[in-house]
C-alpha cells in the first residue's frame, strides 16, 4: 500500500511532491554510527505496517502503542534487481541494547520481532533488522491500520482470491472457531473464490492469521497477494486517469504515511517505479522460514516458550535459511547454509485424495527425475486435499522450492515436526511438469515467493468465483467448485 501511494504521488506532478513532503509525518531514527556499511550501488527500504490503534476510536481493541504486524525489507541491488523479504511478526530474535523514552537502558535480549517497535520505536526496529541481516537500512516508511483502511476505500477496494478450507479449524480459548473463510478474531468473512474487499474487510483479510493452515506465514501470503491486487487496480483499473480519485488518494496519503527524516518523496521515486513489477509477478518476494518450537527447543504443545517467566507463542528460524536469502544481497548472519545434497532429493509422497494410485504414479515420475521418492500411503488428516502441498523441515526451504517447481499449483508449508520433504497430492495433481529439476541452491533466488506461486500477481488472472457459497466443514470438500488460479491463497 505504501509503495502504491508513492507511485501515485510520483506520477502526479511536482505540485504533489511539495504538498506531500510538507504534510507527511516524520520520525527521527537517531541510529548512531555503529551500523552496517553501505553496500555500493545498493539501496534498502524498510516498509512497515503497524497495528497502531491511533484515531480508530477503539474499533480494533484498546491496545496501547504499536507493533509491527508487517515488516518487509526491500533491497535494490546495483543491477536494479529487486528482492522483498518479509519477517514474520512472532519470530524469536535478538533485540539490540536500547534506551527507552524514560531514559532507562535495556540490555540486548531475545523476544518477538514485533516487540522491537513496541519497546523502542521505529529506531529499534531498524536496528533489529540491521543486526539480523548486516544490511544498512536507507529509508523507513510506515502506515497504521486507519491509513491502510482509508486508502483501500479511496481506490474502491480490490478483488482477492481465497482457497477452500481443507484443514482443521482453529478454536480459540474463548471458544470462537476460525477458518480461512470466516474468522471472528479478525472479522474477515468471504470465499472461497474471488472476493471484493473494501477498507474494513481488506484490513481483516490482511490481518487474519487464525484459521489459516500456515498461521502468520499464510497471512504474509495474503498480504503479498493484496499488494499485487492494489497495483493492478491502481495501474490497470483507471485510478491514475481519474482526477477525482487521484485527488482523494493524495489527500489520504498525506495522513497515512510516516517517513524518516532523511527520506522524502523524491527518494521514494525509485521504490515506486521498481515495485510496479509486483503486479506482473516480476519481483522476488520471500518470507523468512520459521517453525513453532518443539519440546527439544523448549516449546510446549502450543508452541510456547518461557519469556520473562511467562509462556509466549513464538516462531523460531534457522540462521542458515536467512543467510541463503541475504547473502546474495550483501548481508550476512555468519551461519553456514544447509539443505543441499542427498537430503534435498529425498521425498515421502502421500495421497491426500480418494484417487487410487495417485501417490504411486508420482513416485515413479519423481524417481525418473532423480529423486529418492517413497510411497508413504494416504494422509490421515484428510482425504480431500484439492491443492498439493510440499512440506519441509528446518533448513530445507531451498529443496522444497525446487520440488514445488515440479508440481503445478503446489503450495509450500514449513513443518518443524517433519524431517526432510513431504509431498501431499491433491485432486488438482495431474502429473509433474516436464521442466528439468531446478537446482536447490538457485531456487530461492528464482521463486516469486516462498510459496513459489504468483501469489503477488493480484486479480489480473483470477479464477471465476466459485459457484455456491462457503466452504464445507473442516476436513471436507466445499460444495463449490474450488478456485485454482495460482494467485489464490488461504
Amino acid at each position: 500500500m505504501l509503495s502504491v501511494l508513492v507511485f501515485i504521488v510520483t506520477a502526479s506532478g511536482w505540485a504533489f511532491y511539495t504538498y506531500v513532503n510538507e504534510n507527511t509525518d516524520r520520525v527521527n531514527l537517531s541510529l548512531g554510527s555503529d551500523r552496517p556499511e553501505q553496500t555500493e550501488g545498493a539501496t534498502n527500504y524498510l516498509i512497515v505496517g503497524t497495528d497502531s490503534r491511533a484515531n480508530s476510536g477503539g474499533a480494533y481493541g484498546d491496545v496501547e502503542g504499536q507493533r509491527s504486524d508487517t515488516t518487509i525489507l526491500v533491497h535494490f541491488s546495483e543491477d536494479e534487481t529487486v528482492t522483498m523479504l518479509s519477517f514474520p511478526r512472532d519470530t524469536y530474535v535478538q533485540i539490540p541494547k536500547y534506551t527507552d523514552s524514560a531514559g532507562k537502558v535495556h540490555a540486548a535480549h531475545k523476544n518477538k520481532f514485533n516487540s522491537a517497535i513496541s519497546d523502542g520505536g521505529p529506531s529499534l526496529l531498524v536496528r533489529t533488522v540491521e543486526s539480523l541481516t548486516n544490511l544498512r537500512i536507507d529509508h523507513y516508511v510506515s502506515m497504521d491500520l486507519e491509513g491502510f483502511k482509508a486508502i483501500t476505500d479511496a481506490i474502491g477496494g480490490v478483488d482477492v482470491c481465497v482457497l477452500p478450507s481443507t484443514f482443521k479449524e482453529y478454536v480459540s480459548e474463548n471458544g470462537r472457531t476460525s477458518r480461512n473463510t470466516n474468522d471472528p478474531m479478525s472479522g474477515f468473512v468471504g470465499g472461497p473464490g474471488t472476493v471484493h474487499v473494501n477498507g474494513e474487510q481488506a484490513l481483516a483479510f490482511v490481518r487474519q492469521r487464525h484459521g489459516l493452515p500456515g498461521g502468520d506465514l499464510d497471512r504474509i501470503h495474503r498480504q503479498q497477494q493484496f499488494m499485487g491486487a492494489v497495483f493492478h487496480k491502481v495501474i490497470g483499473g483507471g485510478v491514475l486517469k481519474s482526477p477525482s480519485k487521484l485527488e482523494g488518494l493524495i489527500s489520504t496519503a498525506t495522513g497515512a504515511l510516516t517517513l524518516d527524516d532523511s527520506t522524502d518523496i523524491m527518494d521514494l521515486r525509485k521504490l515506486a517505479s521498481r515495485l510496479t513489477g509486483i503486479a506482473s509477478g516480476g519481483i522476488a518476494m520471500q518470507t523468512l522460514p520459521t517453525h513453532a518450537p518443539g519440546p527439544t527447543e523448549g516449546g510446549n504443545e502450543r508452541g510456547e516458550i518461557l519469556i520473562g517467566g511467562q509462556r509466549v507463542s513464538v516462531q523460531l528460524y534457522n540462521p542458515a535459511d536467512l543467510e541463503k536469502i541475504i547473502a546474495p544481497l550483501g548481508g550476512s548472519t555468519g551461519a553456514a547454509t544447509t539443505g543441499t545434497g542427498s537430503a534435498a532429493m529425498t521425498v515421502r509422497v502421500l495421497n491426500g485424495t480418494t484417487i487410487a494410485g495417485l501417490a504411486a504414479g508420482a513416485v515413479d515420475e519423481l524417481t525418473a527425475k532423480g529423486y529418492q521418492a517413497t510411497n508413504a500411503g494416504n494422509t490421515t488428516d484428510s482425504s480431500n486435499y484439492v491443492t498439493s502441498r510440499v512440506r519441509y523441515g528446518a533448513g530445507m526451504q531451498d529443496a522444497a522450492t525446487a520440488l514445488q517447481a515440479l508440481v503445478p499449483g503446489a503450495r509450500l508449508e514449513s513443518d518443524a515436526s517433519i524431517t526432510g520433504l513431504q509431498l501431499i497430492l491433491g485432486t488438482s495433481f495431474d502429473g509433474l511438469t516436464d521442466a528439468p529439476v531446478p537446482a536447490p541452491s538457485a531456487a530461492a533466488q528464482s521463486t516469486v515467493a516462498d510459496t513459489g506461486s504468483a501469489a503477488a500477481t493480484g486479480p489480473g488472472t483470477q479464477a471465476p468465483a466459485a459457484a455456491g457459497a462457503g466452504a464445507g466443514a473442516a476436513g471436507t470438500a466445499p460444495e463449490a467448485a474450488p478456485p485454482t488460479a495460482p494467485n489464490c491463497t488461504y
